[in-house]
C-alpha cells in the first residue's frame, strides 16, 4: 500500500511532540510508536461504537455514567479530551486514517452492533477494560515497582492534566542517550525537529526543544578559534586599511574596530582576548598616522558660516577628536583595572587582564610619544603618572621608559611640567608611600644653568627700567616713533625664526627644577627611612649644582645625621657624599664649611664596589673622586692625598679593565696637577717620614701612605688590557704631557668617567676589537729546534751544513746513524 503525507496543524503537531517527549528512558522507539498506534485504535473503536449505538439507545449511555460515577471528573476530561483529538483531523485525513486501521476488527465491531448477543459484550468489556486501565493510571491504584518521575503536564481547553511515569531501577542505569536507533516512521517524516535547540511559538502553546549533548574534541575548539581569529584579523585589516585610504569619508569605521575592543560586543557575543590586542594596536598605528602634529580646536558648525572646503574640513577634526578621545576611554578603562584599589566585587586580577593592561600601557605611551603637542596628552600624562606606581612591575618599567624619552626630547617643557607636577601631587597624597620608579625617571632631566633667584633678579631688574621709562618720556615724538618701529620688527623677527620665547622656556625650567627640590627635600625632612631615600639622594647628586646657596648648611647637616643614624646601603653613603661635595665644589667654595666626616666616608667606601654585581657602581666613585682630589685639591691636605691615591691604584686591582682605566687617569691627574706632590709614591729609594703605612685604619689622615709606594702600577703593566699596560707605562714614567712614555691624543683627552663609559665591555663589545688569530699554511711552516745540549746542536748544525752524499749502492746514509758514530769517535 502507498505511503501517503498527512499534513498536521499547529495544535496536532505540539500533542506529537508532547508525545514523543513522555516516552520513558528505558522505552525504544518502537515501543513508543506501539503505544501511539494503540491509543489511536482505541479512540477508532469509541467513534464506532458511538455510530453503532446511535442517538436512540440511551439507556446504555446512562447505565455507562451510572458505572463511572465513581470518578466523574477523570472520565469528563478523557471524554473531552477524545473530542477535541477527534475535532483536530480533517475529513481527507479521516476517510484516509480509516482505510488504513484493521477494517477486520471495524467490520466486526459494526456486525456485533447490528446483530447484538457475545461479541458485542466483549467490545463493551474491551473498551471498558481500557477505560478503567487509563483511570488506574491517574489514581495511581497500579503496582508501582519503580519510582515516580513528574512530566510536564497536558494542555487542553479545560486546563491542564498532571501526568508522571514510572522509572525501575533498570532505566535508571541506562544513559539517556542510549536509545536503540531505529528507522522512522513515515508518518513522523516531516515532524523531524524534535532534535534542534530552538523555541518556536505556535498559537497558544510554546513549545521549547533541547537538543542532545555533544562531544566536541579540543582539536575541533583549536580549529574553529583559529579560523575565528583570522576571520577577525582580515576584518580588522580591511577596517584599517580603509581608513587610512579616506580617513575624510571613513573615519566613521572606528566604531566597528572600537567594537572588537571590548569584552562583550554589542551583539552580544564575546571577543577572543588576541583580537582584542590585535584591535588595540591596529587602531594606535591608524592613529598614529592620521593625527597631525599640533593641536586641533573644536569649531561648532552649527553656529559659525564656513565655506564648503573648510566645512569638510573642519568637521573631519571634529569627528577625529571624538574617536580619538573614545579610544582613549577605552585604553583607560583597560588599565583601571591593574590599579593599586581593586573595585567592590571584584576578585584578583587575572593574567589575561594584565596581558591586556600590558598592551593598553604600551599604546598610551606610543601615542605620548609620537605626538606629545596633540588634544588629550595632558590627560594621557595624568594617567601615565598613576600607572608609574602599578603593583605590577612591567607597567613601572614601560612607564617609566616612556618618561625619561619625553623629559629627553620634549623641548617645549609643557608636557614635562605638567606630568612633574603630577608626580609631585601623587608623592604628597600618598605620603612617600610610592614605588622608586616613580622618581627615577626625574634623573633623565636636563637642568644646566638654572638661577633660582631669577625673581628677585627680576624685580630689581624692573626698578632698572622704571628708571629708564622716565628718561625716555622725555624723548621726542620722533624718536619714539622710531623706538615703537624698532620693538615691532624685533617681534617679527622671533616669528620668523620660529623659537619658543626663552624667557618663557627658562620659567618653565625653574618650576620644573623647584618641583623636583619639592619632592626631594619632602623626603629628607619627613620620612628618611623612606625607600625613596636612595632615588633622593641620586637625584641631589645629580642636580646639586643648582640648589640655592641658603640651603647648603641644613642640607649638610641632614645628610650627615641621615648617614649617622640611618642604616644606608654603600650605594646610598655614595650618593651623599657626591651630593655633599658636588655643592662644596660649585657655589659653596664660599662657605666655611669642612667636610672631613665626608672624607672617611668615601675612603671606607672605596674598597666596596669590585669586579661583581655592583661594578656599575664605580662610576659614581669616579665622579666623587672628580669633585674631590681635582676641583677641591686646593683644599685637601698632603697626608689625605697620598693616602686616596694609594687607594685607588689598590681599587684598580678588583675591578674591571674600564674601572682601571679609571683609577690610573685619576692617579695621573693628581701627578700633573699637583706640582708632582705625588711623586714620592713612585721612588722606591726616597721615603718621607716615619711609621708604617696601615691600609685598614679608617682614617685617611694617619695611615702613613708616605710609606709606601704604588706597587700595583708594575701588575697592571702586566694586565690583558693593551690601553690599560700603556697607560701604566705612562704612569710609571711619572705621566709626562709629551715625549717618551706620553699618552696618544685620542686616550690623553678623555676624562675617567668617558674611560669607563667607553671601554665598558657590559654589551659584550671589546674596546679595542681583539684581532682574529693568523691563518697559517702548515706546509711553509717554519718549526723551531729545541736541543738540550749545546755539543748536539753543533753536530746537528755541521750535518746540516755538510749534507750526506749517497753512497754507490744509491742508498742515503742515514743522518742518525751516521751522527752516533761520530759520537764515538770523538770519545
Amino acid at each position: 500500500m502507498g505511503s501517503k503525507k498527512v499534513k498536521i496543524s499547529a495544535s496536532k503537531r505540539s500533542t506529537h511532540l508532547r508525545g514523543k517527549k513522555n516516552v520513558a528512558p528505558g522505552q525504544s522507539k518502537k515501543k513508543a510508536a506501539a503505544k501511539q498506534g494503540a491509543k489511536g485504535k482505541l479512540l477508532d473503536k469509541k467513534s464506532n461504537k458511538a455510530q453503532v449505538n446511535g442517538p436512540g439507545k440511551k439507556s446504555k449511555g446512562k447505565k455507562k455514567q451510572h458505572k463511572h460515577m465513581g470518578m466523574p471528573e477523570i472520565h469528563g476530561e478523557v471524554s473531552s479530551d477524545v473530542d477535541d483529538v477527534m475535532d483536530m483531523i480533517d475529513e481527507d485525513d479521516m476517510t484516509y486514517l480509516a482505510k488504513n486501521f484493521n477494517r477486520k476488527e471495524v467490520n466486526g465491531v459494526a456486525s456485533n452492533a447490528k446483530v447484538g448477543g457475545k461479541r458485542k459484550n466483549l467490545l463493551e468489556n474491551d473498551i471498558d477494560s481500557h477505560e478503567k486501565r487509563f483511570r488506574e493510571d491517574y489514581e495511581g491504584t497500579r503496582a508501582i515497582t519503580g519510582k515516580i518521575r513528574d512530566l510536564l503536564p497536558i494542555k487542553t481547553k479545560q486546563g491542564f492534566i498532571p501526568q508522571s511515569m514510572v522509572v525501575t531501577e533498570e532505566d535508571e542505569k541506562k544513559p539517556l542517550n542510549g536509545e536503540e536507533e531505529d528507522e522512522p516512521e513515515e508518518e513522523d517524516s516531516e515532524v523531524n525537529d524534535s532534535d534542534e535547540e530552538i523555541i518556536r511559538d505556535q498559537g497558544d502553546d510554546d513549545v521549547q526543544v533541547k537538543k542532545e549533548d555533544t562531544a566536541v574534541s579540543v582539536a575541533d575548539l583549536l580549529i574553529h578559534r583559529e579560523q575565528e581569529v583570522q576571520k577577525q584579523k582580515f576584518r580588522i585589516g580591511i577596517i584599517c586599511s580603509g581608513i587610512l585610504e579616506r580617513p575624510e569619508e571613513r573615519i566613521k569605521n572606528f566604531t566597528s574596530l572600537f567594537d572588537l575592543m571590548t569584552r562583550v560586543t554589542k551583539a552580544g557575543s564575546l571577543n577572543l582576548v588576541s583580537i582584542r590586542k590585535v584591535a588595540l594596536l591596529s587602531a594606535l598605528e591608524v592613529f598614529k598616522d592620521i593625527i597631525p602634529e599640533y593641536k586641533l580646536g573644536h569649531v561648532e558648525t552649527e553656529t559659525v558660516k564656513l565655506k564648503k572646503d573648510t566645512l569638510i574640513r573642519v568637521t573631519f577634526e571634529n569627528v577625529l577628536l571624538q574617536q580619538y578621545k573614545k579610544y582613549l576611554q577605552i585604553l583607560e578603562k583597560i588599565t583601571m583595572t591593574l590599579s593599586k584599589k581593586k573595585p567592590a566585587g571584584q576578585g584578583p586580577v587575572t593574567a589575561v587582564q594584565i596581558s591586556l593592561g600590558e598592551v593598553a600601557t604600551n599604546c598610551l605611551c606610543e601615542l605620548v610619544l609620537a605626538h606629545p603637542n596633540f588634544n588629550f596628552s595632558p590627560n594621557i600624562g595624568q594617567t601615565l603618572v598613576y600607572l608609574s606606581n602599578s603593583r605590577f612591575p612591567q607597567i613601572r618599567e614601560k612607564v617609566n621608559q616612556c618618561f625619561r624619552t619625553i623629559f629627553k626630547t620634549d623641548k617645549r617643557l609643557d608636557l614635562t611640567l605638567h606630568i612633574i607636577r603630577r608626580i609631585n601631587h601623587l608623592v604628597k597624597t600618598k605620603q612617600n608611600n610610592v614605588y622608586p620608579e616613580v622618581l627615577t625617571s626625574l634623573t633623565s632631566l636636563y637642568i644646566k644653568d638654572i638661577n633660582l633667584d631669577a625673581e628677585k633678579e627680576k624685580e630689581i631688574k624692573e626698578k632698572k627700567l622704571e628708571a629708564k621709562k622716565s628718561r625716555v618720556m622725555n624723548l621726542s615724538k620722533r624718536e619714539r616713533k622710531r623706538q615703537k618701529k624698532m620693538k615691532e620688527l624685533e617681534k617679527e623677527l622671533l616669528e620668523t625664526k620660529a623659537e619658543e620665547n626663552k624667557e618663557s622656556r627658562q620659567h618653565k625650567l625653574t618650576e620644573i627644577t623647584k618641583l623636583i627640590f619639592n619632592i626631594y627635600f619632602r623626603i629628607l625632612k619627613n620620612d628618611p627611612n623612606s625607600k625613596l631615600l636612595a632615588t633622593t639622594l641620586e637625584g641631589l647628586a645629580k642636580f646639586a649644582h643648582v640648589i640655592n646657596l641658603e640651603f647648603f648648611s641644613d642640607l649638610v647637616n641632614v645628610l650627615n645625621s641621615i648617614m649617622e643614624t640611618v642604616e644606608l646601603d654603600y650605594r646610598e653613603q655614595l650618593h651623599c657624599i657626591q651630593t655633599v661635595f658636588v655643592m662644596l665644589s660649585g657655589q659653596g667654595e664660599v662657605l666655611n664649611i669642612d667636610p672631613i666626616r665626608f672624607y672617611n666616608h668615601l675612603y671606607r667606601n672605596l674598597l666596596i664596589v669590585h669586579a661583581g654585581k655592583n661594578h656599575g657602581d664605580f662610576l659614581i666613585i669616579l665622579k666623587t673622586l672628580t669633585e674631590v682630589l681635582v676641583k677641591r685639591r686646593k683644599d685637601v691636605t698632603y697626608q689625605r692625598l697620598l693616602a686616596f691615591t694609594k687607594r685607588i691604584m689598590t681599587a684598580s686591582l678588583q675591578v674591571l679593565h674600564n674601572g682601571s682605566l679609571g683609577c690610573i687617569c685619576v692617579a695621573k691627574n693628581m701627578l700633573q696637577l699637583t706640582s708632582k706632590a705625588v711623586d714620592v709614591l713612585l721612588d722606591t729609594e726616597t721615603f718621607v717620614g716615619s711609621g708604617r703605612y696601615d691600609p685598614e685604619l679608617p682614617d685617611p689622615e694617619y695611615c702613613n701612605a708616605n710609606c709606601t709606594l704604588l706597587y700595583e702600577v708594575s701588575a697592571l703593566m702586566r694586565h690583558y688590557h693593551p690601553v690599560c699596560v700603556k697607560m701604566a707605562r705612562h704612569l710609571a714614567a711619572g705621566a709626562p704631557i709629551s715625549g717618551e712614555g706620553s699618552l696618544s691624543v685620542d686616550v690623553a683627552k678623555l676624562n675617567p668617567e668617558e674611560l669607563f663609559e667607553q671601554f665598558d665591555s657590559t654589551t659584550m663589545a671589546f674596546n679595542p676589537a681583539i684581532p682574529p688569530p693568523r691563518i697559517k699554511d702548515p706546509k711553509n711552516a717554519k718549526g723551531t729546534f729545541i736541543f738540550s745540549d749545546d755539543a748536539l746542536k753543533a753536530e746537528c748544525s755541521s750535518a746540516l751544513r755538510n749534507p750526506v752524499k749517497p753512497s754507490a749502492s744509491g742508498h742515503i746514509v742515514d743522518f742518525w746513524s751516521s751522527l752516533c758514530k761520530r759520537k764515538l769517535q770523538d770519545k
